[in-house]
């Protein structure tokens, strides 16, 4: 039997046992969880009578079985699940649905086949975008990467960290069927022996290259008139995924060993975070100050960077890397001929073709993209080598936000440095088929002195605006002063903690709800973090942190009290 006969009969048994065991229900905006018989018959009996009296008693059985039914949920997730954070979904802010109209190159979109033609053209809009292969000829080749074998152990981690609340697929299957599935060593090795049969047929099933993309409303816009507004999240069939993050392990493993992955790459790549990303920019800036030089930064970002990512472009980055044929095989029909379909509440479109880019939710986006970015990064340092004027610029990327670093005596010379930096960087994310979004780029400069200059940068070359410095900069959600001493940043996160904090109290009180110690375990596990993020970059030895602490302090006594 061949592969692609064995996962579909795969595939038509999970839907079989879908269309067996699964019921229809008809779900609206009156539809209630906690809805019983008793509300049923309470409301026909108001209904018959319209007797003020029954209406009470409608309400107050409406009470009763409501603060029964929370009483419950609060006690499962608490006491029997043991995961009380999960009760602050309840408290959370909740946004708004968007409901502006959405345009596309200046026209609305006034029907369903409008909408969907805007989504697709605009998820996709680098299908056709030119792209230069020849720039990775500047890369050297990495050292041969060898890949044996898929193991069951590899896939039993793999599945051990999949949350079993995460949304089924289009197969309609979720972590917790597949965890019992592959739970039967049997079922488990035709699992294995189907992965292994992927990367030596160097292919990839066409049933797994299905997709559904949900869009969903970027956080804190102020407008939702455009579909660069929002997010396609992507929605894979289980089995697939599961084949997928074992994949994403071995690329994680293997493109850090060998070192093609670039240090200064800090997103999409295991065992490294914002916190490590503020601390190595602090740690910068405070160097350059023993130096007395100050220190100038330039943060730009790709315009939709997952969808834009090139498949030739990406199969050859993954022959530098050092794969060997039936991997990069493998990747190449991962990529060919898939398709999927937009979701946009309870629409769905037809299907279209995806001819580029990778989908967010995947798990092989991560570590794709950072390989993606890998040579981009290392020829931006090469190029700059090559200069006749040495150029002091050092670059971080985090996913798709990257930044510039220039530290010099003089502003105008740091200026001048970063605006070739920023020239030679936007002509390679050119060549390698991405854009940077220009009208996103940020310029701030850190500095001990009370009163310096700050000089703006003129980005015309690059068809950019003129970009001023500001006097707080928003950066990975650190919030960074001139002189880094983090007062706007600790008052910004108390009050978030408050407020946060403040919402807690619908969840229980002294007589019902969530016991004492499992409030003490929301706080320190929930809203104690929010007022903590990244005190790593200002809590150290011999640094000014008498102000934060106070803060702090003050914000802890509003808690307790």
């Amino acid at each position: 039997m061949n592969l692609e006969a064995s996962v579909q009969q795969l595939a038509n048994v999970f839907e079989n046992a879908w269309n067996t065991h699964s019921k229809q229900k008809r779900i609206t905006k009156h539809s209630k969880e906690w809805w019983n018989q008793d509300c049923t018959d309470g409301l026909n009996k108001y209904r018959e009578s319209g007797d003020l009296k029954h209406w009470k008693e409608f309400k107050s059985a409406v009470r009763t079985v409501k603060r029964e039914f929370f009483d419950n949920k609060i006690h499962e997730i608490a006491l029997s699940n043991k995961r009380p954070w999960d009760l602050m979904n309840w408290v959370r802010k909740k946004s708004l649905p968007a409901i502006e109209s959405i345009s596309y190159e200046n026209r609305p979109c006034n029907t369903l086949p409008d909408l969907w033609n805007a989504l697709h053209k605009s998820y996709n809009s680098a299908e056709n975008r030119p792209v230069n292969t020849r720039l990775l000829n500047e890369l050297p080749q990495a050292d041969n990467v060898e890949w044996p074998p898929f193991s069951s152990q590899e896939f039993r981690d793999a599945i051990a960290k999949c949350s079993l609340s995460s949304t089924p697929g289009l197969d309609h299957v979720s972590w917790r069927h597949l965890k019992a599935v592959i739970s039967h060593n049997t079922c488990l090795e035709k699992l294995v022996h189907i992965a292994n049969a992927c990367i030596t047929l160097e292919y990839w099933p066409s049933h797994f290259k299905s997709a559904n993309s949900v869009v969903i409303p970027k956080p804190n816009k102020t407008s939702h008139n455009t579909p660069s507004s929002f997010w396609p999240i992507v929605l894979l069939n289980t089995t697939g995924k599961l084949i997928e993050k074992v994949v994403s392990n071995r690329l994680q493993f293997h493109m850090t060993a060998n070192g093609f992955l670039d240090p200064n790459q800090l997103g999409g790549i295991r065992q490294r975070s914002t916190t490590d990303t503020g601390v190595y920019l602090t740690y910068i800036i405070h160097a350059g100050w023993l130096r007395q030089c100050h220190t100038s930064v330039i943060a730009f970002d790709i315009a939709q960077f997952f969808p834009s990512l090139n498949h030739e472009f990406l199969s050859i980055c993954l022959k530098k890397a050092g794969l060997n044929t039936n991997v990069v095989g493998f990747f190449n029909s991962y990529h060919s001929n898939c398709f999927t379909t937009y979701t946009w509440n309870n629409f769905s479109s037809p299907t279209f073709n995806t001819n580029v880019g990778v989908g967010q939710g995947s798990a092989l986006s991560p570590i794709l993209s950072a390989i993606y970015l890998a040579p981009v990064i290392k020829i931006f340092k090469k190029r700059l080598k090559t200069l006749k004027e040495n150029i002091p610029t050092d670059i971080l990327s985090f996913v798709d936000d990257g930044l510039l670093i220039s530290q010099e005596k003089s502003y105008s010379l740091s200026s001048s440095f970063l605006l070739c930096s920023y020239n030679i960087i936007s002509k390679i994310l050119i060549d390698a088929g991405l854009v940077m979004e220009h009208s996103k780029t940020e310029l701030f400069y850190f500095t001990r002195a009370r009163h310096s200059p700050n000089p703006s940068i003129d980005l015309s070359s690059v068809r950019g605006p003129v970009i001023s410095p500001k006097l707080i900069w928003r950066y990975l959600g650190f919030y960074f002063d001139r002189r880094l001493n983090f007062n706007y940043h600790t008052h910004f996160y108390a009050t978030k903690y408050l407020s946060t904090l403040s919402t807690m109290k619908m969840l229980g009180n002294s007589s019902r709800g969530l016991l004492p110690i499992q409030k003490q375990l929301l706080y320190r596990t929930c809203i104690l973090p929010i007022a903590l993020y990244g005190f790593q970059l200002w809590f150290f030895k011999s640094a000014p942190i008498v102000k934060n602490i106070t803060e702090l302090k003050k914000m802890q006594r509003r808690a307790a009290l």
